[in-house]
């Protein structure tokens, strides 16, 4: 079997390396090594060197706007190439693209776009924001109605938004997994008296992550550290108790903090919720899109949900730590993420669908 992944990962209007982005760095070997062949064709950034770095055939592709109709003709001409038995694309400008060059091409397509555009819609900061959202949404339906393919969505969330708001049909949901080569549970214990608790932010800087409300949170918690990993073009205010790490290993900043803050006004799934439960670290949360899902079996033991305000997500911490029990209780929470969430598991359930398109 043959694969042919298309992802715009760094392209027009997406500059960081997000959770899709990760996703696609880990799956996409992963086929390789169980047997499918794959090709992968992505803008050179980072996903790209991490493909390349793995062995995985690689083509540099990207679109240069919103609609590049030389990258439509490129994906249909490596098509005609490859010969592959299905394509795979990734976020909205990939599916767009792909849409166009299989017009008149029979073979199989899945897509996966990581997110909700009605949710972006409707937390949107402006009104340019909303009407440049919505009309996404209205061609993303246009497209979907031209040229009829598979969807995976990464959350129940997402698949609900699609089924009613999308009225979009033939929807198959895959959440997104832990990675590969992710640690064994092992909780530390709560803070010892006297250690400042370290609280921490694992994503991309932007608004519809909840970025901007990092600073004034940690202006709430004197008592605490706060530690912010990740890249992105919203600038964050100095605070005494607030600390820019930059670019980070998931695990290794997850496995140093005694909880971690997820403010997202914006989430199809929450990978890094997932990471934290999963390492018995607890987690303070919005609720947003799949935050909610992801969350709920750690709900009232390691999960603590927050209206996105810098003085309730505070106040949310204080909890989280206060109800957060001892290492070997949180270890059975961690223990049922790892397995639900498990790596080959995951794969194993996208082989599947491609198989059943071919």
């Amino acid at each position: 079997m043959k694969v042919l992944f298309v992802c715009t990962t760094g392209g027009s209007g997406r500059r960081q390396l997000g959770g899709a982005e990760r996703m696609l760095a880990e799956l996409v070997p992963a086929h390789a090594r169980t047997g499918v062949d794959v090709v992968a064709a992505t803008s050179d950034d980072e996903v790209g060197r991490s493909l390349r770095e793995a062995g995985v055939p690689w083509v540099g592709l990207g679109a240069t706007s919103r609609i590049d109709l030389g990258y439509a003709r490129q994906i249909r001409r490596l098509v005609r190439e490859v010969k592959p038995d299905v394509v795979c694309a990734h976020l909205l400008s990939a599916a767009m693209h792909a849409r166009a060059a299989l017009s008149l091409d029979r073979t199989p397509l899945v897509v996966t776009l990581h997110n909700s555009l009605w949710q972006y819609r409707d937390t949107a900061g402006s009104w340019q924001q909303k009407a440049a959202t919505q009309s996404n949404i209205t061609l993303d339906l246009a497209m979907r109605r031209l040229r009829p393919h598979a969807t995976v969505a990464v959350s129940e969330f997402e698949a609900t938004e699609l089924r009613e708001r999308g009225r979009v049909r033939n929807v198959h949901l895959i959440p997104n997994p832990l990675p590969a080569d992710w640690p064994a549970p092992k909780p530390a214990d709560a803070p010892a008296s006297g250690r400042r608790p370290v609280v921490g932010y694992l994503g991309r800087l932007e608004r519809e992550k909840g970025a901007d409300v990092l600073a004034e949170t940690a202006a709430h918690l004197p008592e605490m550290d706060v530690r912010v990993a990740g890249a992105g073009s919203l600038p964050i205010a100095a605070r005494p108790n607030l600390e820019l790490v930059g670019r980070v290993v998931a695990a290794d900043f997850l496995r140093g903090i005694d909880c971690l803050l997820v403010p997202s006004r914006v989430e199809s799934f929450g990978l890094s919720a997932l990471e934290a439960l999963s390492l018995g670290v607890p987690v303070v949360h919005t609720g947003a899109g799949g935050l909610a899902e992801v969350t709920r079996h750690a709900t009232g033991t390691l999960a603590v949900r927050a209206d996105p305000s810098p003085a309730a997500l505070a106040g949310a911490v204080r909890r989280a730590l206060a109800q957060a029990g001892p290492a070997e209780e949180r270890r059975g929470v961690a223990e049922w993420y790892a397995q639900e969430y498990a790596f080959d598991r995951c794969v194993t359930r996208w082989q599947s669908l491609y198989r059943s398109l071919r």
